[in-house]
Parts: C-alpha cells; sequence; structure tokens
C-alpha cells in the first residue's frame, strides 16, 4: 500500500490540531465562569390533604358495632377514647381561636343521650346547679356560660372542656371496673386532666353509664364526676 506523502500527511495533523466549533447542547445550558458553582432548581409539588371541613370530621370518633344492641367492654373503652379526645380537641380549638362552642355540640350530641331520653349529669365543678338535666345545661358547663348566653349560671360555669381558659392537654381513663349489661354498660375509676398551660395534673374520680340508642351508637346516660375527698385539717 502507498503512503500519502509527506505534504499531505502534514496538512492532514494540522487539520486536526484545528479547534472544534462547539456542538448545540440537547438541552439549553447557560455558560458559567470556571469554579462557579451550578444551581440547579428542581420543583415538586404534593397534594396536601385538606383540612377537616366539620366539627365531627376534625374529631375523628371511633364507631361502633351497629348491628347489635349489646355493648361490650372494647365499646365502652372507644366511648371513653372519645370522650377524651372530644375535651382535648374542643381545648385545641379553643385556643386556637376557632369554633370551640360547635365543636362541642358537635361532640355532645354524639356522646351523650339528651335527644334519646334522659341522661343524669352530675358535673365535677357544679355548685348551685350541680344537675343538668338538659343538653343546653350540660353544654354551659363545658364551654361556659359567657359563651352560651345562659345567665342562669354565670359564676359558675366556667368552661370545663376549655379548663376555665387554659385548656387541657391530655385526658386518661384509668377504670376500676367496667360492667356490661346487655344494652348498657356501667363503669367506674378515675381520669387524669393534664393543664396545657402548666403541665399539672389533676386528678377526678367518676361514674359512667353507657346504653346503646337506636342507631346503634354507644352514648352517655349517666355521668357523675367528684374530686377526690380530702379529709380536713386537723385543729
Amino acid at each position: 500500500m502507498r503512503l500519502a506523502s509527506t505534504p499531505l500527511r502534514l496538512a492532514r495533523a494540522a487539520s486536526a490540531l484545528r479547534p472544534i466549533a462547539p456542538r448545540r447542547a440537547l438541552c439549553s445550558l447557560r455558560t458559567r465562569p470556571a469554579k462557579q458553582p451550578v444551581v440547579f432548581l428542581f420543583e415538586r409539588s404534593f397534594a396536601s390533604a385538606a383540612p377537616p371541613s366539620t366539627p365531627l370530621e376534625r374529631l375523628a370518633f371511633s364507631s361502633y358495632d351497629t348491628s347489635t344492641a349489646t355493648i361490650t367492654t372494647e365499646e365502652v373503652l372507644t366511648a371513653q377514647a372519645n370522650w377524651a379526645s372530644a375535651i382535648k380537641t374542643i381545648s385545641a380549638v379553643y385556643m386556637e381561636g376557632g369554633d370551640f362552642v360547635g365543636t362541642a355540640a358537635a361532640a355532645a350530641g354524639e356522646l351523650y343521650g339528651y335527644a334519646h331520653g334522659n341522661v343524669l349529669f352530675k358535673p365535677t365543678k357544679a355548685t348551685n346547679n350541680p344537675f343538668r338535666a338538659t343538653g343546653e345545661e350540660a353544654m354551659s358547663y363545658f364551654v361556659g356560660a359567657d359563651a352560651m348566653k345562659n345567665d342562669k349560671f354565670n359564676g359558675e360555669d366556667a368552661g370545663f372542656a376549655i379548663n376555665s381558659g387554659r385548656g387541657w392537654s391530655e385526658v386518661v381513663f384509668r377504670n376500676h371496673q367496667i360492667e356490661p349489661m346487655g344494652e348498657s354498660a356501667i363503669a367506674m375509676g378515675d381520669y387524669l386532666f393534664t393543664d396545657a398551660t402548666s403541665g399539672d395534673e389533676v386528678r377526678v374520680e367518676y361514674t359512667f353509664g353507657y346504653r346503646k340508642n337506636d342507631e346503634g351508637k354507644v352514648r352517655i346516660f349517666l355521668h357523675h364526676s367528684s374530686v377526690p375527698y380530702a379529709a380536713a385539717a386537723p385543729q
């Protein structure tokens, strides 16, 4: 095979040393000075869950077995968990500046049987009016006489569910005994309330009576609460 002449070889070598024109990148990137950090912009959006639109959605109560009128121990525990959740939620809504009265009304309608029969309710801090026979009287106790515009209970009802404006951050039931009795059940024990402002705990003793209504939901027909007995100081 015949080799190309020396001048031709030198011409080809010189051509190979010529600078190559830059090709256009497939993506549009601006040129940058050497050693300048590259900034990449990355955007991603996530579909966030919509906030609860109703008080019941925020309360998020657990449900019951509506196929039977019999109350089980587990359903009593569910009713107690719903009650504790209601107190904490009402307090939280109050501290947020929201409609805590509407939240309390929705909770009371689910927890108490005022719309289905008689309710025997003796609240912890009720003094001049210790027994609350109607839903309106119970609401005054839980959210305060001022919020309910109920002059009868002024000076007595400061709003237990909002802890007189301090709020509750935790409620824990401690059952002494639960006695299921077919379509009703009784529970006795104490519960601990944690002050949302100071963190202090308050212990209250209770007796609750539960009954399944026609729609199959467990509701309270008996609620008696009292602070533990404290012996008088010796004279």
